[in-house]
């Protein structure tokens, strides 16, 4: 008799992956969109011709951008093959690398300024990951940060099976320790937590409700639990500029 092993449940698919958030958002996956990140490199004035390195860089929106508008010369690293193909189209001047944070494949002090969006918190080595950043950067390179933050210590919710930013938010003072231990000086902060707001908004006028639009990738069971986790989890998102401090390490 032929005997075949029983199902084993498959992890969801990581949150921007989805194609469903993707046609929400019109392209980049995270709040604020393309507009934060423009804001965010015009205030740092890279000359043109400076070297970029997105770690995450998705489907590379952030890439063209930073090519097109900003004469930059742009690298991007992600560990997805479906993000980089995405990538290749969107961004196809940009030299690409199949890699994970906490190890970027680059010679030290290789770029003047590393963008990371919505992504530092999906490392799983948050420490690691500023290292390497700070690792790939030349002497007061500049590091450019977005991402979810939570907004109050507290214990586990029931968030853990979400592969997404939002399971894994730290408290903006876990953050702060991480970059001054890993040799970053603040330079610009700004809590940008109405464009969660807005994104929230776009998903729920889109598909009805928070939770019809995480039935799209979970049961409903699943869905609910989701939603009432994320209701008793109050969440932020911030934008911030950090330097590269010279004498350190």
């Amino acid at each position: 008799m032929d005997a075949r092993p029983a199902s084993i449940p498959q992890p969801m698919m990581p949150l921007y992956q989805q194609e469903e958030l993707a046609r929400t958002t019109g392209g980049p996956l995270r709040p604020g969109g393309i507009a934060l990140t423009g804001r965010l490199l015009q205030r740092c004035a890279l000359a043109p011709g400076s070297a970029v390195l997105d770690v995450g860089c998705g489907p590379g929106h952030s890439l063209a951008l930073m090519a097109s508008v900003f004469s930059l010369k742009a690298t991007g690293i992600d560990p997805s093959p479906a993000m980089l193909d995405k990538a290749a189209r969107n961004a196809p001047t940009a030299a690409l690398l199949r890699a994970e944070a906490t190890a970027i494949p680059c010679e030290g002090q290789s770029f003047d300024a590393v963008i990371c969006e919505c992504v530092l918190s999906l490392t799983g080595d948050i420490a690691a990951s500023l290292e390497e950043m700070h690792r790939v950067l030349r002497p007061g390179g500049i590091l450019i940060l977005t991402d979810i933050y939570r907004k109050k210590p507290g214990g586990k919710s029931d968030l853990q099976g979400l592969q997404s930013c939002i399971s894994h938010a730290r408290p903006l003072d876990v953050i702060a320790g991480g970059l001054g231990r890993a040799g970053f000086s603040p330079v610009f902060f700004e809590d940008r937590s109405d464009a969660l707001r807005q994104l929230a908004g776009q998903i729920i006028f889109t598909f009805g409700s928070l939770e019809k639009f995480w039935q799209l990738f979970m049961g409903a069971e699943a869905a609910r639990r989701t939603c009432c986790a994320l209701a008793t989890t109050p969440l932020g998102y911030y934008a911030l500029i950090t330097q590269k401090e010279e004498d350190h390490g």
